[in-house]
């Protein structure tokens, strides 16, 4: 099924695309959460059921990326992202099975049980590991790299964080066009406030805009999962921009959009101490939603953006509005792909992941 956008906007469809995903996705109302936590009007967009070779947000984004890295004649991707990055891992089972090389750059970060499993299914699949201890030292080894397969005569394509480039996010402006044509078949009502994790602004960005795009008066409240210096109001308006920019090189019928950071949502207070710790609140958020509702939430990106996004409307005395909870995690089991898999089997920097407790272990002490 070809992007919904492409029948409002139709200079789009000189974009390069390649269909990846199963969409629409799902919305389901969350009753029982909703009813424990006091909200009439709860429910949930199932990205984390995008495919079922590997779900969650990055699979919209990559529909275009990979589409554009193939248009372009490029013959390897390079990725970056944390130890356990989900984009690493979905950049290389897509980009593996289109035929890309696919090389990761990975920056320390807290340890987890599904740090140690994406290591193990990178491989698998694999990716080109190289570890960096710091998100500088990652970026430099990331251009010095870039420029030595330039100079071998072979220009890589590079997927940011996130997959969030301006083609990459024009998945989430083409899902909130989604959105709007399953609030119009009676699947919800329209929804006051969308929660979206702000790990790379991508999702929040693109969701943003094409509620603009679409007519629609939701506001989304972008939950800040990573590192503060990285995710503010002014790149979440940039971001729309930019977005909105690259659309209307493509087709001049698509409105300017200008937005101002005060008029956007950026929800700062439900971090934890550094990006990907644990927190004993997203710890009971997890739990909380795998046993009312089934859900299958992450430590360090969708438990955070429920957990703060409630909590927001709490505050604010705004229990009563429709409210679209954006599951933007994984929930294919890939972990038979690595059953009885050797860690030694990795680089040696990697090593540390495995012989140091993970953050599970440390709080089942």
């Amino acid at each position: 099924m070809k992007p919904i956008i492409f029948e409002t906007y139709h200079g789009l469809d000189s974009i390069p695309w390649i269909g990846l995903g199963e969409f629409p996705t799902p919305i389901q109302k969350l009753e029982k959460l909703g009813e424990v936590e006091g909200f009439k009007n709860l429910y949930v967009k199932r990205d984390d059921k995008s495919s079922p070779i590997y779900g969650g947000n990055k699979v919209r984004k990559l529909e275009w990326v990979l589409a554009d890295a193939k248009a372009t004649g490029r013959k390897t991707l390079i990725a970056v992202g944390g130890s356990g990055s989900n984009q690493v891992l979905a950049t290389t089972i897509y980009g593996r099975n289109m035929g890309f090389r696919v090389v990761g750059f990975v920056f320390d970060q807290p340890n987890a049980e599904y740090v140690r499993r994406n290591l193990l299914l990178d491989h698998h699949y694999g990716t080109e590991l190289h570890y960096a201890p710091n998100l500088p030292v990652e970026l430099l080894m990331f251009g010095l790299t870039y420029a030595w397969e330039g100079l071998r005569g072979e220009k890589p394509y590079y997927v940011p964080g996130g997959a969030s480039s301006p083609i990459g996010n024009m998945g989430y402006v083409n899902a909130a066009f989604e959105i709007r044509n399953q609030v119009e078949q009676g699947e919800m009502p329209e929804p006051d406030y969308v929660l979206a994790a702000a790990g790379s602004l991508g999702t929040a960005s693109g969701l943003q805009l094409g509620f603009k795009l679409a007519g629609m008066q939701t506001r989304v409240a972008a939950v800040r999962v990573s590192m503060p210096w990285y995710i503010t109001t002014s790149k979440f308006a940039s971001m729309i921009g930019n977005i909105n920019t690259f659309m209307r090189k493509a087709d001049p019928s698509v409105p300017e959009v200008k937005p101002r950071s005060e008029e956007l949502i950026m929800l700062e207070d439900y971090l934890g101490k550094c990006y990907a710790a644990f927190t004993p609140e997203c710890v009971s958020t997890i739990k909380k939603a795998k046993e009312l509702e089934g859900l299958i939430l992450d430590p360090t990106y969708t438990s955070k953006t429920l957990l703060g996004g409630l909590d927001w409307l709490k505050k604010r005395g705004e229990k009563d509005k429709v409210i679209l909870f954006m599951d933007t995690y994984n929930s294919v089991d890939l972990t038979p792909q690595i059953e009885g898999a050797d860690y030694h089997t990795l680089p040696r920097s990697f090593y540390r992941y495995f012989e140091k407790p993970t953050q599970e272990e440390e709080l089942a002490q």
